[in-house]
């Protein structure tokens, strides 16, 4: 038979594992129903079936083979990290172990739940910077403490278990709640000086696994010798991985700069007549591990490996609860990764990703890896890619990948212990190394000045005081940059006049030139944002200048789009207020929301005498208009009086309608235009006509008031425009023919004069030029609304 047939049948295996440890994921008991991580729809299930051929199948399982070397060799190179330490040097073993647990426990969930079906997981460079800082803290201080070496080991593994367990908690719990969006609120430019951080701390720690001892730059002289083989395999492979992929593009590069790296190795010991034990004696290989299953014991007696419970008595808790920063860091870290590497992958692939999903996977990953002894892992963009791109065709890849993670754990383990210290450490300056030339230098030419060099900030702090005073610094300036570039946005989104700018309060031709005239002693402020000492004092400033510059006598604040108010603005508005006292100016709030009167209330700025609140913005330019049309200006606006009700707005209801028609008829027109109306009383809420009936007259108001109301969905009512004496309702619907578009619902006592179509029709035949009149009077009052249209476009504009 060929090998597509077999490889055909094993590929067929694996999905239906894969489907069948799918399905006993999805209906884990701990997990609730809603939050089901694999729900078996069609999607998956022919994202598992879709891979029938012999060509596909080949594909997926040299996929996973690949990234299955790739996965080890940086699983080996961060268990050789984290255990670099001079304290732990005997048991390097047990942090390989570690490692390669978690490379194949958090690869297998991963690739079952991600929703990237080529997805590949397992440790990562940034989470393994802060276990390696906290491994060499832990080591340090238990050393200082005179702590047995077993101790110490002891302690590390706890660590790493208790790391894994919390962390994966926490990202398991954000993604039910669904807060995978508070990740994206992280600035970018903290982010970047991490990562550039990060950088650094993996180079100093490929610096350690190659020498056994920290970089201080102070001692660097004061090293004990370094063979110089280790030196030029490191070297060689560094640079091989930070140039060859700017010359070559191709998925097999990497594995295969490392395997040529440890063929050179091998060869240069022959050379230099070196046998494994001489290598090893000399720090070029890894003690020899005997058994996967005991790793390591006091007094001569073993401890099982494969779960760090037995460690439990030998660790030194008071220490590791002194690290509860670097565990806050750690869910930090890992919560950012993730993100990063989901958009990345998103991007790259044009993909859906599902962050919260992806958080749950990650999560319950980490808790069975530290369980089981291991450490930190998730989803690897670069592992993932280089999945992708080798031809992964669906989840079968990943399985293999931890398939393969799983027998070089427990059955080839011996065998990791020949991987060439100088090539992982080769390796780990490539991830430093490259992190710092992507942050430090590619950004240099990206970034602007003020981010960038937040960033050089942030990797310096890390650099000289460590990650976490780093990271606080890098957030504590983000915080004031921020703070400082919104402070400087305006928080006024509108500034009007009352002499372009009306309320929805409908008034005769005369009183809205009269109106143009008088309403540039008002001004009304549209508010937006967020309201602190940083805006709030440029508010004051700019209300400041409009009334001593324009001699203002009413100033209408709109807090409709503002999203909440700082306590510390609320003395920059005491401020404003007493600057209004000072001008004798009447000062009005609108648009109050719950929160930001409570605000006020609260400090004590409402209520009083001097500050008047409306409901919204237009009610409050209506009592301004009433106040200017009323001749009553100076008094409403003089600091201590006590300010009209909003009855007030039916002041002008008291002119007969002839009275106020008479500068647009002559008067022997004017009575035949009221001799063709009907006469008609309303009671207050009362319907004048409702949306939908036939246009088949219009209204001349003459007592009283009625409001426009468009009914919304949810049963409300807005009022859109309000109609006082002297004004006309319902002509547009009476010359289109058209059904009413809205209700008309009287706010008081009405009267008003109605001239149907018929009546009309009969007027323009028996006294044309009274018509005439008619229809020359209804075309300057829609001019008069469309340049009063016109003008509030242009103010908002």
């Amino acid at each position: 038979m060929s090998l597509n047939f077999y490889c055909t049948l094993f590929e067929r295996i694996i999905n239906k594992i894969t489907k069948i440890v799918t399905a006993a994921i999805s209906h884990s008991l701990f997990i609730p129903l809603r939050y089901r991580i694999l729900p078996m729809n069609k999607s998956v299930n022919q994202a598992t079936t879709a891979t029938t051929s012999g060509a596909n199948s080949f594909s997926s399982l040299a996929a996973g083979s690949l990234s299955a070397i790739v996965t080890l060799s940086y699983s080996i190179s961060y268990g050789a990290l984290i255990f670099s330490g001079p304290e732990l040097q005997s048991f390097v073993p047990s942090g390989l172990h570690a490692a390669l647990m978690a490379a194949w426990i958090v690869a297998l969930v991963v690739a079952l739940g991600s929703s990237f079906k080529f997805a590949i997981a397992g440790p990562d460079s940034n989470a393994t910077a802060i276990l390696a800082v906290m491994s060499a803290s832990v080591a340090t201080s238990l050393a200082q403490a005179n702590a047995k070496p077993i101790e110490i080991a002891a302690t590390v593994l706890v660590m790493l278990t208790l790391s894994a367990v919390l962390t994966g908690a926490f990202v398991l719990v954000l993604g039910l709640i669904g807060g995978g969006r508070m990740i994206r609120f992280l600035p970018y430019s903290v982010l970047g000086g991490f990562l550039a951080g990060t950088g650094y701390l993996i180079v100093t720690g490929a610096f350690k696994v190659l020498t056994g001892h920290a970089l201080v730059w102070s001692q660097l002289t004061a090293l004990p010798p370094v063979h110089p083989l280790a030196w030029s395999i490191t070297g060689l492979v560094a640079i091989a991985l930070l140039i060859f992929p700017r010359i070559f593009k191709h998925y097999l590069l990497m594995p295969s700069v490392l395997i040529g790296g440890a063929i050179i190795f091998f060869g240069g010991m022959a050379l230099a007549g070196l046998d494994i034990a001489a290598a090893r004696e000399k720090g070029l290989l890894f003690p020899a591990l005997t058994n996967v299953n005991q790793t390591m014991g006091p007094d001569g007696h073993s401890l099982p490996a494969l779960t760090a419970f037995s460690a439990l008595g030998l660790a030194h808790w008071d220490v590791l609860v002194g690290q509860w920063q670097n565990f806050m860091a750690m869910t930090i870290v890992v919560m950012i990764t993730i993100l990063l590497n989901l958009t990345g992958l998103d991007l790259a692939t044009q993909n859906d990703v599902h962050v919260d999903r992806e958080l749950r996977v990650n999560g319950i990953a980490n808790i069975f890896a530290g369980l089981c002894g291991g450490m930190i892992g998730y989803l690897s963009i670069s592992r993932s890619m280089l999945n992708y791109k080798a031809g992964a065709t669906s989840r079968a890849s990943g399985v293999w990948t931890a398939v393969l993670c799983c027998g070089a754990t427990f059955l080839f383990a011996p065998l990791v212990t020949y991987v060439p210290r100088p090539v992982l450490a080769g390796l780990l300056f490539f991830l430093g190394l490259s992190m710092i030339r992507e942050w430090v230098w590619d950004m240099a030419f990206k970034l602007p000045f003020t981010e960038y060099a937040l960033v050089v900030t942030i990797l310096l702090q890390i650099a000289i005081q460590g990650l976490i005073p780093g990271i606080a610094f890098g957030l504590l300036v983000a915080g004031v940059i921020f703070v400082y570039n919104y402070s400087r946005t305006t928080c006024i989104k509108n500034n009007f006049s009352g002499s372009s700018f009306f309320s929805n309060k409908e008034r005769p031709i005369e009183q809205m030139a009269e109106l143009r005239e008088k309403g540039k002693l008002a001004r009304a402020l549209t508010l937006q944002g967020y309201v602190f000492f940083g805006t709030s004092s440029a508010i004051v400033g700019t209300a400041r200048d409009l009334i001593e510059r324009e001699k203002l006598r009413f100033l209408l604040l709109d807090f409709r789009m503002v999203q909440g108010l700082d306590v510390s603005a609320v003395f920059s508005f005491t401020k404003l207020d007493q600057i209004c006292a000072r001008y004798q100016v009447r000062l009005l709030f609108s648009s109050l929301k719950p929160e930001v009167d409570r605000i006020l209330k609260q400090t004590h700025f409402l209520p009083q005498k001097n500050v008047m609140v409306f409901a919204d913005m237009d009610r409050g330019l209506e009592w301004i208009e009433n106040c200017l049309l009323s001749g009553t200006a100076a008094a409403m606006a003089a600091v201590g009086n006590t300010p009209a009700s909003h009855s007030t707005t039916a002041i002008m209801a008291v002119s007969e309608l002839k009275r106020i028609l008479l500068h647009h008829f002559s008067l022997e027109h004017l009575d035949i235009l009221i001799s063709f109306c009907e006469t008609i009383k309303l009671p207050e809420n009362t319907a004048l006509f409702r949306k939908g009936d036939p246009g088949d007259a219009l209204y001349f108001i003459e007592r009283g008031e009625l409001s426009v109301l468009l009914r919304l969905d949810d049963g409300q009512a807005k009022r859109l425009r309000t109609f006082g004496p002297g004004t006309v309702v319902g002509e547009m619907a009476l010359f289109s023919k058209l059904p009413r578009s809205a209700d008309v619902v009287t706010d008081t006592d009405c009267r008003v004069r109605k001239l149907s179509a018929e009546s009309l029709a009969r007027m323009e035949h028996e006294h044309p030029a009274a018509a005439i009149q008619f229809h020359n009077f209804i075309v300057k009052l829609l001019c008069t609304r469309l340049t009063a249209a016109n003008e509030e476009i242009r103010a908002l504009l």
